[in-house]
């Protein structure tokens, strides 16, 4: 029985951009650690469906690092407050300040592991088709860009596996020598990039770039299921940005602390937010529930 999946990137480019703004507005504007670590969670959920967290181990130590920086930075700086935990080289260190850090660690998270899903998701190809007909060009250099430094981190792997193999490394002897490998290794990945990049201009040049309007390598359409996520998309982040707008989901540091347990109504935003944050992980799961299903059934 043959059987195509539509999960969460097999939606309309349109929709997939409109989610990713309104959960990265979401996000940075519901400054509470209740909703940012529970949107930590469905994010890192979302990256173990899409691929199995294979792009998040990629970056896990720079947002790892970020992040407790983040954490232990803003108290130290941060000396605003009422309740004095301790002090440290003769600074005092506020709870307020440490809820900060909080939250600040937990939104840098939130944005880099949702800008990691974004690259997963939003291809090439969906990036050109939202974009090519508003702003050509600037469509077409940003997709460069965000291609440029994954290629540049590939070649920069592969040349030193090459390089190690002649004897060459960066990581052993002496300081000079190990410098000495490491401007060649730049070099190299430099050269190799400047002759592919002429070699790709000279390419669109050879197939008439910009003479013309550009056709669609591959069209996309919006069809029933991508109207209904459209619906509920936009009702449920107008609801999440509303929830914001009348002051809920936002923690309180001064000039009186507030408490971090959810109260009244904060709950109702707490779980629409909740739930459109999610919505990959519905789309997604359902999606393998029915291919285990119909794999059975087979």
């Amino acid at each position: 029985m043959k059987y195509m999946v539509r999960g969460f990137q097999s939606f309309h480019p349109m929709i997939l951009l409109l989610y990713y703004i309104i959960a990265l507005a979401g996000i940075m504007l519901y400054q509470h650690p209740v909703f940012l670590g529970v949107a930590v969670l469905l994010i890192l959920f979302i990256h173990f469906l899409l691929d199995g967290g294979q792009e998040l181990k990629k970056w896990r130590t720079m947002i790892i690092v970020m992040g407790v920086l983040s954490l232990i930075l803003t108290p130290f700086f941060n000396q605003r407050g009422n309740y004095i935990l301790f002090y440290l080289f003769e600074k005092q260190v506020v709870l307020e300040a440490v809820w900060q850090g909080v939250i600040i660690a937990l939104t840098l998270v939130c944005i880099l592991t949702l800008f990691l899903t974004f690259n997963m998701v939003i291809t090439p190809d969906k990036f050109v088709f939202l974009f090519s007909k508003i702003l050509p060009q600037w469509a077409l250099l940003i997709m460069l860009s965000m291609r440029f430094v994954p290629l540049l981190r590939k070649r920069l792997i592969e040349i030193g596996d090459v390089q190690r193999v002649k004897g060459l490394s960066v990581t052993s002897g002496s300081l000079k020598k190990r410098a000495e490998n490491g401007m060649l290794l730049l070099q190299t990945l430099l050269t190799w990039s400047l002759e592919e990049s002429i070699q790709t201009a000279d390419s669109m040049t050879a197939r008439g770039y910009g003479l013309g309007r550009r056709s669609k390598y591959q069209p996309f359409y919006m069809k029933k299921r991508d109207w209904v996520a459209l619906v509920f998309l936009v009702l449920a982040g107008s609801l999440v940005l509303f929830g914001w707008w009348l002051g809920d989901g936002v923690l309180t540091l001064l000039p009186i602390l507030e408490t971090v347990w959810l109260q009244g109504r904060e709950w109702l935003y707490f779980f629409l937010f909740l739930i459109f944050i999610g919505f990959p992980i519905w789309t997604e799961g359902k999606e393998m529930v029915k291919w285990k299903y119909l794999r059975r059934k087979a």
